[in-house]
């Protein structure tokens, strides 16, 4: 895996997949206006990690700007993680994606 891959789920299961503009290899970051077109309509935020499923700290830092779950796929792993009461809290991937569209998502990497 070169960057991470980002995307976005919504209300309605279709998931969207977003640039990564970020330089660096380990990080995400998206074009603000592309992003904003999906406000309202977002479910969960999708992102990729290199080895872990857990959320980093810039993860935890920017989930805490953000009222909608984060979804983190590996090589070995998909979770779910929702920022609540100042904590990170893992969180039933199964409550947000079936199991159709989590199978879809490991195959990114």
């Amino acid at each position: 895996m070169k960057k991470e891959k980002i995307g976005i789920l919504l209300d309605d299961t279709k998931i969207i997949f977003l640039h990564n503009i970020s330089r660096q290899d380990n990080r995400f970051e998206v074009d603000p206006e592309e992003f904003y077109k999906y406000i309202g309509k977002i479910k969960a935020l999708i992102h990729t990690h290199k080895n872990s499923c857990e959320p980093s700290i810039i993860d935890q830092i920017n989930m805490s700007l953000w009222n909608f779950p984060w979804i983190i796929v590996s090589k070995n792993c998909i979770k779910a993680f929702k920022y609540l009461d100042f904590s990170i809290l893992e969180i039933d991937i199964n409550t947000l994606i079936p199991q159709e569209l989590q199978n879809l998502l490991m195959q990114l990497l």
